[in-house]
């Protein structure tokens, strides 16, 4: 009985960590998306010509 207590927490325990490393992995899938999209419109900013006037 006590064997069957033991395995089963730590079952219970197996499982919240691989709830807890799935969701932190989610959170770095978005966070790498985003900058993708941040970089493709920086890049697109910067393609575009200037109309300012630059004194020296």
């Amino acid at each position: 009985m006590g064997t069957l207590v033991i395995a089963l927490i730590i079952f219970v325990v197996v499982i919240f960590v691989l709830r807890a490393v799935g969701a932190w992995m989610l959170r770095i899938d978005e966070v790498i998306k985003n900058q993708k999209i941040i970089i493709e419109e920086l890049k697109n900013i910067n393609q575009k010509p200037s109309n300012t006037i630059s004194t020296m």
